[in-house]
């Protein structure tokens, strides 16, 4: 089974392969603005070195947020074009949990932190348990000034581009905060592919007609 992922919630565009054994590709862009100019060159990209034709991808999988407006419009649009195109399942894989996916458990606790917009951030707190990431509570929006309030005491992982962005901050207010070079806070098309080729195999499919990006919050122009 080979799923194709797509990830534009953030300033990185990505695009990831998977099979049943495992990773084949992912390409990585970090800039911003570029979404759709590049998504449609690099998903033509990674099939042609990976040597899959489009009629031999399974499904198709797309980061639905929370992140940047814009973004997430861009690589949706792209992939209910390819999903309808193809006549492939198409699978919504939320943006947070795609990323912390990504990262072995190696605190009890993580924060996933992506920028939002106006010195607000979107949060997610997971926890490891039985070999994976589970969320505990639901996303939110959150000022800068409050990252942290009300997590656990424990020590605890800080991940995604707002951790980045605020880790200074981040360390004088949580003692326990653990951080990872920054590399490992960005998000991939290969984890939101295989998060999305688990989904499928749970028949966890995405209507290609009523899904719209997970925004949590109201849209105020573009980001």
């Amino acid at each position: 089974m080979n799923v194709l992922g797509i990830e534009t919630a953030t300033s990185l565009c990505s695009v990831g392969l998977t099979g049943d054994e495992g990773f084949i590709a992912d390409y990585k862009l970090l800039r911003k603005y570029v979404h759709g100019e590049h998504l449609p060159e690099a998903i033509e990209t990674i099939l042609k070195g990976a040597g899959i034709a489009f009629q031999a991808i399974d499904c198709i999988a797309v980061s639905i947020g929370p992140g940047s407006f814009t973004g997430l419009r861009i690589g949706l649009g792209i992939a209910k074009g390819l999903a309808f195109g193809m006549g492939k399942p198409l699978v919504a894989v939320p943006t947070m949990d795609g990323l912390v996916s990504q990262i072995p458990g190696i605190c009890k606790w993580a924060c996933v932190l992506l920028i939002a917009r106006k010195g607000e951030v979107y949060q997610g707190l997971y926890q490891w348990a039985q070999g994976s990431w589970e969320r505990k509570e639901n996303y939110e929006v959150v000022s800068e000034k409050k990252i942290g309030d009300h997590l656990p005491k424990d020590e605890i992982l800080f991940l995604g581009d707002g951790s980045i962005l605020y880790q200074s901050r981040i360390e004088k207010r949580i003692t326990k905060a653990q951080f990872l070079p920054p590399v490992y806070s960005l998000p991939s098309g290969y984890s939101i592919a295989e998060k999305g080729r688990k989904c499928l195999k749970n028949g966890e499919v995405s209507d290609i007609d009523s899904l719209v990006p997970l925004y949590i919050k109201q849209f105020q122009g573009i980001a």
